[in-house]
């Protein structure tokens, strides 16, 4: 399972990792090395406070980058209409996000249940947003929207938006974000109603 804190740490954590190995090599070096003396001659000191600097910019910079860990990554994809629907027009809603494909049965298993779900709870700020990752969409997803009576807008996914949200690496994958788009749950495989509805109705503050 994806955690949401990976989604921010991926994106500096080989930086980290580098200047820690660089730290590393520069504090202790090999006395043998002749062309590594002088380092010895600085000493540590000068070295930590070098590299605390270094990272401390880093870290900084990830801050002002206004990343937060909790957050679902914001998305602008194309619909079957070819219309753009951007995640932060969903602001104030609480939304599960729903990746999958049509020639998945764990994934065609599922839906009826969101429909329902989007029944029920869409009046009252509950959305259900699916993204297909089917490359010949023109041709199967209409059908299958039609067949399953998808009652919710379904979106085509780019690379760009699987990789925002931690490489989807099983279908179907979902995530359940509350109405500041915090990521409270992230469900790798099937999931039903009975397990979303609790938390859905949790998060719109309201009795079933």
């Amino acid at each position: 399972m994806v955690k949401a804190n990976s989604i921010l740490i991926r994106g500096f954590g080989n930086a980290v990792l580098k200047i820690f190995i660089l730290w590393r090599k520069l504090s202790y070096p090999s006395n043998s090395c002749p062309e590594h003396r002088w380092i010895l001659k600085v000493g540590h000191p000068i070295l930590n406070c070098f590299f605390l600097s270094l990272l401390g910019i880093i870290l900084l910079s990830a801050c002002q980058d206004g990343a937060d860990p909790s957050k679902a990554p914001d998305f602008t994809l194309l619909d079957l209409h070819n219309e753009s629907v951007n995640l932060s027009e969903y602001k104030g809603q609480v939304v599960l996000i729903n990746f999958f494909a049509t020639n998945c049965p764990p994934c065609r298993a599922e839906i009826p249940d969101f429909v329902l779900l989007q029944n029920k709870y869409g009046p009252k700020g509950f959305a259900v947003i699916g993204i297909s990752v089917d490359q010949d969409w023109e041709r199967i997803l209409p059908r299958f929207v039609q067949a399953l009576n998808i009652n919710y807008p379904i979106l085509l996914a780019t690379s760009k938006v699987i990789r925002d949200y931690g490489n989807i690496y099983a279908l179907p994958s979902s995530f359940l974000i509350d109405k500041e788009h915090r990521i409270l749950r992230h469900y790798t495989g099937m999931v039903n109603k009975d397990e979303l509805e609790p938390i859905i109705v949790n998060a719109l503050s309201i009795n079933k």
